[in-house]
């Protein structure tokens, strides 16, 4: 769980397979329609599920990368859009049914000096609801950690090659080439006792990203 600097080299998986994984899809989605395009907030880049140490999970949730709604890259700040709301769906069924036996929302806000918090529901373990600022790490009850905040963005993409692939049907990489080097996007990230989340269980993992009225 780290800001600015880099979330660090994770899979590039939708979800991770193996272990207490249900199954492998890998997945990025950088771009879209141009009605999401419009609500960088809403612009689910990627979302990370891995195994960060003994009996630990970590799932980072990255929007509003590079998108046609924002006019600068990089971004100098993290987008926190208090009418947005995400959520992580665990299904944990097997076998799995797609339908989600746990939710963890978080939303933003702002107070009256203005400072962005993060407010988070649904955790297992703990309060209802927990809140902190963003930029910063904090407990969520006893089996959990949270982050959230500005980042690079973690995902590689060497656009020339895959052009280059598209139009010759030659497989073409350049492991230096990476489009998305210096760009960023807005990330949160939890980290959390694997038996917790999953009760043992195989778990499929999505997350999804809604606006309130």
């Amino acid at each position: 769980m780290r800001s600015k600097t880099g979330l660090a080299a994770v899979a590039a998986a939708a979800i991770c397979g193996g272990g207490w994984w249900a199954s492998t899809v890998l997945a990025s989605d950088h771009d879209e329609s141009p009605k999401v395009k419009l609500d960088a907030a809403q612009d689910i880049t990627d979302l990370y599920v891995f195994e960060s140490g003994p009996g630990k999970t970590t799932i980072i949730v990255c929007w509003a990368g590079f998108n046609d709604s924002i006019k600068q890259q990089p971004t100098k700040a993290g987008v926190y859009d208090a009418k947005a709301l995400y959520a992580i769906h665990v299904d944990n069924d097997n076998p799995a049914d797609g339908k989600a036996d746990k939710v963890i929302y978080w939303r933003y806000g702002a107070n009256a000096a203005d400072e962005i918090g993060i407010q988070w529901e649904g955790i297992p373990g703990a309060d209802p609801k927990v809140a902190g600022n963003v930029e910063t790490i904090f407990d969520a009850g006893p089996y959990a950690r949270v982050w959230t905040g500005h980042a690079d963005d973690p995902f590689f993409f060497d656009a020339g090659g895959y052009l280059s692939t598209l139009d010759t049907g030659k497989l073409t990489f350049d492991s230096k080439n990476d489009f998305l080097a210096g760009l960023n996007v807005t990330a949160a990230a939890i980290e959390i006792d694997t038996d917790a989340l999953t009760g043992g269980k195989p778990i499929q993992v999505w997350a999804t990203a809604s606006r309130l009225k």
